[in-house]
């Protein structure tokens, strides 16, 4: 018998990394999911502190912190799979 294995979610990949509120820490999907530091994603976030509108790609997204302290940004991990979303697609354009 020949079981094929479902692909796992993004929500369903790094939910035990959540913090008790939801909350994945950048560092946790920035390299393996975007191929990009953790900085650069962190700044698509919150859109560079505000300060850069055109790559503010979480602007109705829940996260906590800022790109200015990047080490400890979060996103909600209910939000994660459309953010992922919006910086591949910020990249084909």
């Amino acid at each position: 018998m020949n079981f094929e294995q479902s692909p796992q979610t993004l929500k369903e990949k790094y939910l035990s990394k959540a913090d008790a509120d939801g909350y994945l820490g950048i560092g946790y999907f920035s390299r393996q999911e975007l191929q990009r530091q953790s900085k650069s994603v962190a700044a698509f976030l919150d859109g560079d502190e505000g300060t850069n509108l055109d790559i503010h790609l979480g602007a109705d997204l829940r996260f906590r912190g800022s790109s200015g302290n990047y080490s400890d940004m979060k996103i909600h991990i209910d939000d994660l799979e459309e953010f992922i979303k919006r910086v591949r697609d910020f990249y084909r354009n």
